[in-house]
């Protein structure tokens, strides 16, 4: 890739960034860092602002990894619409083609390792010039001056000494270790995810982000319902997403926690997302059903499906392999392919769905989990 083509998409990846931080405030301000949620977010981000979308595959290849060439031009259009350029690349060019020509704009970040550096300009002081000096003590005799200890062969009063400074120091580190697992114990934490309907703890994936008073948020992903957090800190605001339940946001007062001297857990409960869960629910399990009652099943599904969904739907199929990374599906052929009896039902998974005001599915993300076995 020509170094200016470089600069000029280093630049793009910066107001794509800030174009998505505006609705976005709180996430990482740096692309490469995006995961999981965060790039989902942005797909939808995308689709919602210039109607186009990117494969979780080309953002992890030109957005969070080094690239050799350029993207194709339909995606440099996309992502330049999507920050105002109406005329697409073409106008970010001609915006910036005239700063690279003059060096205002330039996006190299000098590599130079810091071990060359000298202090005060001294080579002398590189570490090419240190010198390991040896003090010609010889086996006869150690000498441990700044111990105020002379140990010789013939003197065991002073190997008594050393073992009773070893001792202590074994004390010391006993003490110090006692009280870290005390500290520890105090500040670690067990939260817990319920169903609020049906008080049952929630075995589906969620996506929990952590924020706190001056740092980064901190992102983690939890699927047997419960997960265990260290922090020193009084507060900290958690907001847990997932395909089955709505979005929710506590302020946690870990210091309340701490205080009650009680075991350090906390549970909380979710809304669950009625439409997600019965698209869910008429998505999958035709398999399990005896035979004579199964098109009768098909049937009812089918018919279920299509009131659930809205007819302009956006229906999105991930695949995890390296030939594709999104395919787009018409309603028809999503309740067909959702009501067509097959084993890769059992491994359907709900990534993301969405409701409009006429309380219609318009946005479906789905994907068939591999079969590791």
């Amino acid at each position: 890739m020509k170094g200016q083509e470089k600069i000029l998409f280093e630049q793009l990846k910066k107001e794509v960034t800030q174009t998505f931080l505006e609705d976005f405030p709180t996430l990482n301000p740096d692309i490469s860092k995006w995961k999981g949620l965060d790039i989902i977010y942005f797909q939808e981000h995308l689709r919602q602002k210039v109607r186009g979308n990117v494969s979780e595959k080309w953002f992890y290849t030109y957005f969070k990894s080094s690239f050799e060439k350029l993207p194709r031009i339909d995606m440099l259009n996309l992502l330049t619409q999507y920050c105002g350029y109406k005329r697409g690349w073409t106008e970010f060019q001609e915006k910036y083609q005239s700063k690279i020509s003059q060096g205002n704009l330039n996006s190299h970040v000098s590599n130079e390792p810091l071990i060359n550096k000298t202090v005060g300009g001294d080579k002398k002081n590189s570490l090419e010039n240190v010198e390991v000096k040896t003090n010609g003590y010889d086996d006869e005799a150690i000498h441990t001056e700044s111990l105020g200890i002379n140990v010789t062969k013939n003197h065991s009063f002073g190997i008594k000494k050393l073992i009773y400074i070893l001792l202590g120091l074994i004390a010391l580190l006993v003490v110090v270790f006692s009280i870290d697992k005390y500290y520890e114990y105090r500040n670690t934490f067990k939260f817990c995810f319920y169903d609020a309907d049906r008080s049952s703890l929630i075995k589906s994936k969620l996506e929990i982000i952590i924020q706190k008073n001056g740092v980064s948020p901190e992102y983690y992903t939890v699927s047997n319902g419960c997960f265990t957090y260290r922090s020193s800190r009084d507060t900290l605001k958690m907001t847990i997403s997932s395909p089955m339940y709505k979005r929710e946001s506590f302020v946690v007062g870990l210091k309340e926690i701490r205080d009650k001297g009680e075991e350090n857990y906390r549970n909380f409960k979710l809304r669950p997302d009625d439409y997600a869960i019965m698209l869910y629910y008429y998505s999958t399990g035709v398999n399990d059903v005896d035979e004579n009652k199964k098109s009768q099943l098909i049937k009812q599904r089918k018919e279920e499906l299509n009131k659930l969904i809205a007819d302009d739907a956006l229906i999105y199929q991930v695949y995890d392999n390296e030939l594709f990374g999104v395919e787009v599906l018409d309603k028809k052929k999503y309740i067909d392919f959702m009501t067509t009896p097959t084993t890769s039902l059992k491994n359907y998974i709900l990534i993301n769905s969405q409701i409009n005001k006429n309380k219609k599915i318009d946005l479906i993300k789905f994907k068939i989990q591999k079969n590791e076995k």
